[in-house]
């Protein structure tokens, strides 16, 4: 098996969930168990959808439960709105140059480093 191998995302049931122009700031983060996993990139904060859209949360690690799909979604927008952004708002590159820029105006420094993985096989 390569750990090179690269995995499909599959964006059906957030956008089924959410129509895809508020899947902007989303990223497919993997499947674990059955379960697609969408990180937000302002928030930092997951919905997690199994192929027909039922939601969950996460339980102990590497476990999910059944979680109402309203109240995870109503979390994620307080979030969002307290950051000054919405479901709408893309997770690009402006946002992340704009995100920069607050930042050194308040004298935080970032270092970014970039990582380019070699292929590597398992035996």
């Amino acid at each position: 098996m390569s750990s090179g191998s690269a995995m499909e995302p599959n964006w059906k049931p957030l956008e089924n969930r959410l129509g895809a122009p508020r899947c902007a700031g989303f990223m497919f983060m993997g499947r674990m168990n059955g379960i697609n996993l969408y990180k937000h990139g302002i928030s930092r904060s997951y919905l997690r959808l199994d192929d027909d859209g039922n939601c969950y949360a996460a339980g102990k690690p590497g476990f999910y439960l059944p979680a109402d799909f309203e109240q995870e979604l109503s979390k994620l927008e307080k979030l969002l709105k307290s950051l000054g952004a919405t479901l709408e708002t893309s997770y690009d590159e402006s946002f992340m140059a704009q995100k920069r820029e607050a930042l050194r105006q308040h004298g935080v420094s970032l270092l970014t480093i970039q990582v380019e993985p070699d292929e590597v096989t398992i035996h």
